[in-house]
């Protein structure tokens, strides 16, 4: 049995004859194996996201290829059946938290609710130690409105945490975050990969985040992936990897 994530040749679409915004991603990661899908604004990072999550809304259409989660198809399943693959099976880490959780809630609530589902009797004890782990316990009590980005950012990764998801999808989720608070979401999303030995794909344009993360990168350009592996070889894989390499480098210096 192959574990992990598979992507084959996924082809997405404005409707049945628009312009094509994904041409044949294909890609791998294994289980617990994390990799960067980095690129410029616009290049189809988030889109992917969305595609591998059942998540497009018209007019945008999936065209072509599988995704295979541990050998299932998720583009097989029916909707009842991809909503139980959502969390457990594979989780995402928005750019915007705050949309993922229920204001009128307090932080407590809502991380039981979702662990009653993985852990019956046991869920108040393992939130509490989810919550622990991402520095929270303090703010459990709270409701979401009260708490900073990087915190419900946080507490999306502690809802990860009962769910012990076997793959991760981070997307951009430091983004308009000060440094030392995405040291601490970063800090957040390593510690849930050890808890759970969840794969991992983080999606970003900020470089310097995702080699916090990932040892290996995937680079996407106009919808196309132009090179894949670790850091160091990026550079000799072609134009257009080189090129959003060299720009992070220059906004470093």
């Amino acid at each position: 049995m192959q574990t992990g994530l598979i992507v084959e040749a996924l082809t997405v679409g404005i409707g049945n004859s628009g312009p094509r915004l994904l041409h044949e991603v294909s890609f791998r990661l294994g289980q617990g194996e994390r990799k960067a899908l980095v690129g410029r604004s616009g290049s189809g990072k988030s889109l992917i996201a969305a595609s591998l999550m059942r998540l497009l809304r018209p007019p945008l259409m999936v065209r072509g290829g599988n995704v295979l989660l541990d050998e299932v198809d998720l583009f097989q399943l029916d909707q009842t059946a991809m909503r139980d693959q959502r969390g457990a099976g594979i989780f995402l880490l928005f750019q915007s938290p705050g949309s993922a959780l229920n204001p009128c809630a307090r932080v407590r609530a809502q991380i039981v609710r979702v662990a009653v589902r993985r852990h019956g009797r046991q869920a108040e004890q393992r939130s509490e130690e989810a919550l622990a782990a991402v520095g929270l316990a303090e703010a459990a009590g709270q409701y979401p409105f009260e708490l900073s980005g990087g915190m419900r950012q946080r507490v999306l990764i502690a809802m990860a945490m009962v769910l012990e998801p076997r793959v991760l999808i981070a997307d951009e989720p430091t983004t308009g975050l000060d440094p030392l608070t995405q040291q601490e979401v970063l800090a957040g999303i390593d510690a849930l990969l050890s808890r759970t030995g969840a794969s991992l794909l983080f999606i970003s344009h900020d470089l310097r985040a995702a080699g916090v993360l990932c040892r290996d990168a995937i680079v996407l350009e106009q919808g196309v992936i132009v090179a894949e592996g670790a850091w160091d070889r990026l550079p000799r894989a072609g134009v257009g990897a080189a090129a959003i390499l060299n720009a992070a480098r220059s906004v470093d210096q």
